[in-house]
């Protein structure tokens, strides 16, 4: 598979970036991942007493592309480059997101997930490997 080389190794300010644009233009891969579906994601996480609405929701990727603890990360997921942020403690409309990861693809700038990991930043490890791919950044 040919990836441009800014793909695999792209900066932190062109992720979020991306992230951010993304979220400004609600792109979401509705086909892989229903917004509506996964909005109820959050209400396990015990972060919220109800289901988020699906325009409350849309906006976390918004709100994690602004916040200033994220930590980022380039991976692969069904053979393509996507691009991984996660933050602890989140501030999201009053409420406190204790774990929120958000994954963008950025061949087609869409994004592909929204939720809280139930293992953290396990999610985006490589496979068979322990290493963290998550590189924390501070703004």
């Amino acid at each position: 598979m040919d990836v441009p080389a800014d793909w695999l190794n792209p900066t932190p300010e062109q992720m979020l970036a991306a992230l951010l644009d993304a979220a400004r233009g609600e792109r979401w891969n509705h086909w892989e991942h229903e917004v509506e579906k996964h909005a109820g994601d959050w209400v396990k996480s015990g972060d919220a007493r109800r289901i988020f609405a699906p325009g409350e929701f849309r906006t976390i990727p918004r709100s994690v592309a602004r916040y200033q603890f994220v930590e980022l990360c380039a991976y692969r997921y069904n053979r393509r480059i996507v691009r991984g942020f996660y933050c602890k403690r989140l501030p999201f409309q009053g409420l406190m997101l204790m774990q929120t990861l958000v994954v963008l693809d950025p061949g087609n700038g869409e994004i592909i997930h929204c939720m809280r990991p139930d293992k953290g930043k396990a999610y985006c490890r490589r496979r068979g490997r322990q290493e963290n791919l998550f590189v924390p950044i501070r703004w």
